[in-house]
C-alpha cells in the first residue's frame, strides 16, 4: 500500500496524500461553508490486522472479512470559513489532526450466480475504539471551540455509532450496487483482462516497501 496501483487508479495509500483542494457548501438557511486542506497525509493504513478471512465460492454461503487499524492519523493544513444556521460562525484556519484507534471492519457477503456473478446480503459492520481531533481555531467563539472539541473527544465515538446506525442500510444498499456494477471488471482485472488485452491490476506494484526490523 506504499505503492501506487496504476490499473486502478489508485495512488500510494500510506501515507495516502491529498490536495491542495476546495469546497463550498451553501443551501441558504443551515449551511454557508467555504473550506480548503493543503499538504494532507494519512498514515496508518498499510498496518492493519487481518482478524478474519473467510472467502466462500459457493453460491449462497457466506464470506466474511474483518481488518482492524491499530492506529491511523490524519494531518493537514486547513481553512473551514462560514456558518451554521447563521447562529454559529466557522473561522477555521491552521493544522488539523485526527486521531483514530482500534478502527475495524467486518463485511460479510454471499455470491449469487444468475445471469452473471454478484454478491447479495452485503453486511457492513463498522467499530471504533477511539477517535481524537483537534483543528485549530475551528469556530470564532472560543468558548463554542472548546466545548465542541470536549464533546467530539469525549462522545464522539457513540455520536459516529448513532450516526452509523442510522444510515448503516442506506450506505450498505449503495455499496452493494457499486460492487455489482463493477465486479464483472475487477475479476477481469485480477485474472489478467479476461482476453481484453489488459494487464492484471497488480502488475508493476511494488512489493511492501517497508524495510524488515533490524
Amino acid at each position: 500500500m506504499c505503492h501506487p496501483i496504476p490499473n486502478l487508479g489508485l495512488p500510494a495509500l500510506d501515507p495516502l496524500e491529498l490536495g491542495p483542494a476546495e469546497t463550498a457548501v451553501n443551501n441558504q438557511y443551515l449551511v454557508d461553508f467555504t473550506g480548503s486542506i493543503e499538504d494532507f497525509q494519512l498514515k496508518g493504513l498499510s498496518d492493519f490486522v487481518v482478524d478474519t478471512l473467510k472467502i466462500n465460492a459457493v453460491p449462497g454461503f457466506r464470506s466474511t472479512i474483518k481488518v482492524t487499524f491499530p492506529y491511523t492519523y490524519l494531518k493537514s493544513l486547513y481553512t473551514a470559513k462560514g456558518s451554521l444556521a447563521y447562529i454559529v460562525n466557522l473561522a477555521g484556519d491552521g493544522n488539523a489532526e485526527v486521531l483514530v484507534k482500534a478502527f475495524s471492519l467486518e463485511i460479510s457477503w454471499k455470491l449469487k450466480l444468475s445471469s452473471s456473478l454478484s454478491i447479495t446480503d452485503l453486511q457492513i459492520d463498522i467499530l471504533l475504539g477511539d477517535l481524537k481531533v483537534n483543528f485549530e481555531n475551528l469556530m470564532e467563539e472560543e468558548r463554542i471551540d472548546l466545548f465542541l472539541h470536549d464533546l467530539i473527544n469525549e462522545m464522539g465515538v457513540e455520536l459516529l455509532g448513532d450516526v452509523w446506525n442510522y444510515e448503516q442500510a442506506k450506505v450498505v444498499a449503495k455499496v452493494e450496487a457499486l460492487i455489482n456494477s463493477k465486479l464483472s471488471g475487477i475479476l477481469q482485472g485480477i485474472i489478467g483482462g479476461g482476453g481484453s488485452g489488459k494487464p492484471p491490476i497488480f502488475e508493476g506494484v511494488e512489493p511492501d516497501c517497508k524495510l524488515p526490523a533490524p
